[in-house]
């Protein structure tokens, strides 16, 4: 079914399935609302997996680094660089507002950056102790963690965790803007 087959399907046959039956007409209105409550459920429950399908059938958004499986992880640590791992899910509006500041930070060549889906790559919420979404995990050059944090964060947090300021940043997208 395509995008608006699906919603068309609920609206159409769920006010059938809610009609009133015979019963109600003789006086059972407690059936009527026991029928109403079944079909509401079935409706939600359909829908919450119409919703989670087309999310996860959209794809995952290219990360700031290319990178989109928490197998890369350790790929992006032996790179020699400090390094941003953001753990999130591409249905987690925190983590999408996070995505440009990565993007930026990621056109700094001394930056490494990745962005894991953690749907996707379930095993790595224990490997990382992922307790929220986003969750940025902070590396210094050697691929030791330097700190981690949950939730938003600005691009100047990030690159305090990183010991660097924006300042020594190659990128315009993220440098303090000049007083007019």
């Amino acid at each position: 079914m395509d995008f608006f087959a699906k919603p068309a399907f609920i609206c159409v046959f769920l006010p059938i399935a809610a009609s009133p039956s015979s019963q109600v007409r003789q006086g059972s209105v407690m059936s009527f609302r026991k029928t109403s409550v079944i079909v509401v459920a079935i409706a939600a429950t359909l829908t919450g997996f119409w919703l989670y399908a087309g999310s996860s059938a959209q794809g995952s958004d290219p990360t700031a680094a290319g990178i989109g499986t928490a197998d890369a992880v350790q790929v992006v640590l032996r790179a020699g660089k400090p390094t941003i791992i953001e753990f999130g899910a591409n249905n987690c509006v925190s983590c999408r507002e996070m995505k440009p500041i990565l993007h930026a930070l990621a056109q700094d060549a001394r930056i490494a950056v990745a962005d894991v889906d953690i749907l996707k790559e379930r095993e790595y919420i224990g490997k990382y102790q992922i307790r929220l979404m986003p969750t940025q995990v902070f590396y210094n050059a050697q691929g030791v963690e330097t700190g981690r944090h949950m939730g938003k964060i600005s691009a100047e947090a990030i690159l305090a965790n990183l010991g660097m300021t924006p300042a020594t940043v190659t990128t315009d997208a993220i440098k303090p803007k000049a007083a007019l």
